[in-house]
């Protein structure tokens, strides 16, 4: 990681993720925060120092099962928040946030802004809605009996913008599965007409 000291990137990063809407304070020393491909923002072994929101790049957040197994949570990407569950369980988790494609982010140190985000309603509001996100993600994820199908169709539901999905390789990285199978499964919905096939690669949910 390494901090990117530029103010009118840094400005205007705040300005399109809408920051300021999330705290009634004025967090203390934002800083640009710049991870690559490969780097982990979270896990057991880190101690998690800011709060982060995405401006740019991939980072998938999982868990790992008893079994071994990787249990994903999320993909998150632009305006996500990582460190959320960190921030409640001072600084652990074992949720781990793994840099897919070089990412981009505002860090708030915790250190520095904690006192006073535990007493922000709106901060705690705004970090009570991401938390419940990423527990019933991990819930649906690792429930043996939800098929692919099912994942598909929840995740176009919650987690797509306008409920249409357009990047079939990152889906594949949510839901855990291989290309064919996502492949097999939206032709299968198709047919349905649960989904309706926009254009090559992209999906929306037929409501």
């Amino acid at each position: 990681m390494r901090i990117i000291k530029d103010t009118e990137l840094l400005n205007k990063a705040i300005e399109e993720l809408g920051l300021r809407s999330k705290f009634n304070i004025e967090p203390l020393h934002l800083r640009l925060c710049y991870y690559e491909k490969g780097e982990l923002l979270s896990g057991s072994h880190i101690r998690q120092n800011y709060l982060l929101f995405v401006i740019s790049g991939i980072v998938q957040i999982y868990g790992i099962g008893s079994d071994g197994r990787k249990i994903p949570v999320n993909l998150a990407k632009k305006g996500s928040i990582i460190g959320d569950v960190e921030f409640c369980n001072a600084r652990n988790s074992n949720l781990i946030s793994e840099v897919l494609k070089d990412t981009l982010c505002i860090g708030i140190s915790i250190q520095e802004n904690q006192a006073a985000l535990e007493n922000d309603i709106r901060f705690l509001r705004f970090l009570l809605e991401e938390i419940s996100k990423k527990v019933y993600l991990t819930s649906v994820s690792d429930s043996p009996a939800t098929s692919v199908a099912e994942k598909l169709l929840q995740y176009m539901k919650e987690e797509c913008p306008n409920h249409t999905l357009k990047d079939v390789e990152q889906t594949t990285l949510r839901l855990q599965c291989s290309r064919r199978q996502l492949q097999r499964v939206l032709k299968e919905l198709c047919e349905k007409k649960e989904i309706i096939k926009i254009r090559k690669g992209t999906y929306r949910l037929n409501l």
